[in-house]
């Protein structure tokens, strides 16, 4: 026969209570899941209306997570369309101190230097003038105002011609350095003495007169440049005899070491009138002799004309540098 033990009170109490807080464990867990499975996730992809976050020291994009990264890889046209001017930064005081001073630089680069005008004198003309005209100031001898020059022997080429087109590549090659440059004729058809050339110096206040010409001999084998500058025997030039002579030593110099040939020197002149008439430093370049059939021809090659002018301007140059 079983025998049943009657449970006190308090136990049957605390069982209920047990039995209670399972139930309400029970059922906070399946809300809690319930609650978990209605709330939808949030989306990643940023709205295309809203702006990219920049930083204003780098002005880089600021990194998002790499699945907001990843969502916001947009069609070529579609970013362009969509993306957000990147704020405008202030420039620092250096970088605006350093932008002026390239911007003055470059102008300065492109201007001519005052009192660096030199004045070239492409040699004769296509009609000569026989007219007479004094020589210079302080004698009675008269020559023809000016020539048209010789002809190539081989070339057949007017000496005017061929002064002309040295003369523009001299320009050239000075106004890229920042000299600044006049000329008493760009064209064959002008009525210039070589009086009024050298007046056309005179009036411009030139730092250097530079006249081109090419030679002439009754020997076809003479052949070499020269640069020739006022004898200080005449009264009249003997304020710039001794500049002409410093310039047409320059001159010859470079010219030597532009076209690696000897030439023939320096050589002092007084009776040619466009040395006479000028009062400021003054020189004439004999380019080589156009009589000579090889040096004719060497002339008017491209390359050499180029060796001719670039030497003539290292000279003018190193002598505007020197005053």
């Amino acid at each position: 026969m079983k025998v049943t033990k009657n449970r006190k009170p308090w136990m049957a109490f605390m069982s209920v209570v047990v039995w209670m807080v399972l139930v309400l464990v029970v059922a906070g867990c399946s809300a809690q899941v319930m609650e978990g499975s209605a709330i939808p996730q949030e989306s990643p992809i940023v709205s295309k209306e809203t702006p990219a976050v920049t930083s204003s020291a780098t002005m880089q994009p600021v990194a998002e997570s790499p699945s907001a990264e990843a969502s916001l890889q947009l069609p070529a046209a579609e970013a362009r369309t969509e993306a957000a001017p990147a704020p405008k930064t202030k420039p620092t005081a250096e970088a605006t101190t350093k932008s002026t001073a390239e911007t003055a630089a470059s102008k300065t680069a492109a201007m001519p230097k005052q009192g660096r005008l030199v004045m070239l004198d492409p040699g004769h003309q296509r009609h000569g003038n026989n007219a007479p005209e004094s020589v210079g100031p302080d004698t009675r001898e008269t020559k023809p105002k000016v020539s048209s020059g010789t002809v190539g022997v081989r070339t057949k080429k007017p000496e005017y011609v061929l002064n002309l087109e040295v003369a523009l590549l001299i320009k050239d090659e000075l106004v890229r350095r920042g000299i600044e440059v006049a000329m008493t004729r760009e064209s064959h058809e002008v009525d210039i003495s070589n009086k009024q050339r050298a007046d056309m110096a005179n009036e411009a206040g030139a730092a250097l007169a530079v006249r081109i010409h090419a030679d002439g001999d009754s020997s076809p084998k003479t052949k070499g440049f020269s640069v020739l500058y006022p004898s200080a025997t005449s009264a009249a030039v003997k304020p710039i005899a001794a500049e002409s002579h410093e310039a047409a030593s320059f001159i010859l110099k470079h010219l030597k070491s532009a076209t690696d040939t000897a030439g023939r020197g320096l050589s002092a002149r007084s009776d040619l009138s466009g040395f006479n008439w000028s009062k400021v430093p003054v020189v004439l370049v004999e380019l080589g002799f156009m009589t000579n059939p090889e040096e004719d021809e060497l002339m008017s090659e491209a390359e050499y004309q180029k060796k001719l002018a670039l030497g003539i301007a290292d000279g003018i140059e190193q002598f505007l540098k020197s005053r």
